[in-house]
């Protein structure tokens, strides 16, 4: 049997004061959680990652709140269950300052941030963690979001995709086409800091956007940060296998996520792309003790403080179903649900577990890590389980997500992580300690060249003048590029 490939682990976080993937777990008194809304708790994080050779800490973030079940927000309030939620970009600077090499990805939604500010900030931010910053690309889905910033309603789905794609060419615009690399000069001879000639105006003139100015900031050691997304139905998965360069999964079992990895990679390779060069990463929840009664132990000290009205009312949130209407204890019947509500991605999951559920094992099961894979076992057991996913699905590495902290995160880095390097499965050091995210998961600085926004690289006006755009000319063309001084 040829030997897996070696894989990489992100921690899957959230600035949400009290718990992400777990609830209830802050009453315990060896739990931080409720420290979130201070510095030393992601600098300590930050720290614990950068040790355990951690490739990213992964920051999931949304606008408003999960007020589905029971109307309101009360029930994730009472439960301090995603709620208190800060904002990340300011917090993932200060962890990039006291660390060498994990790199920050820090969620973003197409729907509501101006494309022009959002690139202003990734190149901020790109340039203050030495490169080692990344974007996960979301579409808005919640209409407690959409009320919050000013809407009647959210987008219907397949135009969120619509919108979120011609938004990629505007930040790729500011990214790739408004610096030219050799623009920054620092001349003190001369006295020349930046060369005018060699720095343009994009002009965007779309269906939904329109931009005219030059990217505000200088380029950064990536330009573009890493891509990350998640989209797994129709329009997503056409959306990832053109933008992303790393995809989030969340997926129920082995067999799912092989399939998803599979389709995911085969329209990849219809896009001109090396399908190797998209990495996925699915959710897990593991519970590891040096031996499996310990673990069990954790497991049941976890269960004994874990909230599952809470776990139903985050479940509400992400499926557009009020779980307050149906008895805690008798069989749930979704066959009358409308999916046009939900989030695709969570019903396939729901359906993939193949559990008889009611609405309080439900809610006991997303209180203790969701429906992702939640292994309890020892070292080795765990460490089995991701080499399963790894030989079986394709996959490229893990979103870690913690039960309690910071013990889950440090159980990850003094237990797992030793084990799975012992076999192979995960390297020793970082490909290029204190180096760019993107040259620690693809070998390379900026995007690849059979990447689709490697089309928007900047280009002189004289150049483009004289129609010599070479290999690129017909997708610059089509991308609807322009540029003026």
């Amino acid at each position: 049997m040829a030997p897996p490939k070696r894989i990489q682990l992100c921690f899957l976080e959230t600035a949400c004061t009290g718990g992400y993937m777990a609830s209830g777990q802050w009453k315990r008194p060896d739990d931080v959680s409720c420290t979130k809304d201070t510095l030393k708790y992601y600098t300590d994080l930050a720290k614990l990652a950068d040790r355990g050779k951690i490739s990213a800490i992964f920051f999931a973030d949304w606008y408003a709140g999960f007020d589905v079940y029971g109307g309101s927000l009360d029930a994730c309030l009472r439960s301090g269950h995603q709620v208190a939620h800060l904002d990340p970009l300011p917090i993932v600077a200060a962890m990039a300052a006291v660390t060498e090499s994990v790199a920050l990805a820090v969620t973003m939604s197409t729907s509501y941030a101006n494309p022009y500010v959002l690139a202003r900030q990734f190149s901020t931010l790109d340039h203050l963690t030495g490169g080692r910053c990344a974007w996960n690309i979301v579409t808005s889905w919640s209409k407690s979001a959409a009320n919050a910033l000013g809407f009647d309603d959210v987008v219907q789905h397949d135009e969120r995709y619509e919108v979120a794609d011609e938004y990629m060419d505007v930040v790729y615009k500011l990214w790739e086409s408004s610096w030219a690399p050799d623009s920054i000069v620092w001349d003190k001879t001369n006295g020349l800091a930046f060369d005018a000639s060699k720095i343009q105006k994009i002009e965007h003139k779309g269906k939904h956007f329109q931009v005219s100015g030059r990217n505000q900031v200088h380029p950064s050691p990536q330009r573009t940060p890493v891509l990350f997304q998640a989209g797994t139905s129709k329009s997503g998965t056409a959306f990832a296998s053109k933008h992303a360069e790393a995809i989030f999964l969340n997926t129920a079992s082995v067999a799912q996520a092989k399939d998803v990895v599979a389709r995911l990679r085969a329209q990849a390779a219809a896009n001109g792309r090396d399908p190797a060069s998209v990495k996925f990463f699915p959710c897990i929840v593991p519970t590891i003790g040096r031996t499996e009664a310990e673990a069990r132990a954790k497991y049941e000290a976890a269960r004994a403080h874990a909230d599952p009205v809470a776990g139903l009312a985050q479940f509400s949130g992400y499926t557009g179903i009020d779980f307050s209407q149906f008895p805690l204890d008798e069989p749930l019947d979704l066959s009358d649900s409308k999916q046009d509500l939900a989030i695709q991605s969570v019903f396939k999951s729901f359906a993939a577990s193949g559990e008889a559920w009611t609405p309080r094992s439900l809610g006991m099961q997303m209180a203790l890590g969701g429906l992702h894979p939640c292994p309890v076992g020892s070292v080795e057991q765990v460490a089995d389980v991701f080499e399963t996913w790894i030989r079986e699905a394709d996959v490229d590495g893990f979103n870690v997500a913690s039960i309690t902290n910071p013990s889950s995160w440090e159980d990850v880095v003094d237990l797992l992580r030793p084990e799975l390097v012992r076999r192979g499965l995960m390297w020793d050091d970082y490909d290029v300690p204190g180096g760019t995210f993107r040259e620690n998961l693809l070998g390379q600085k900026t995007l690849r060249n059979d990447h689709y926004g490697s089309n928007f690289k900047w280009q002189s006006e004289k150049v483009k003048s004289n129609g010599t755009n070479g290999a690129h000319s017909h997708d610059e063309k089509e991308a609807g590029i322009s540029t003026s001084s």
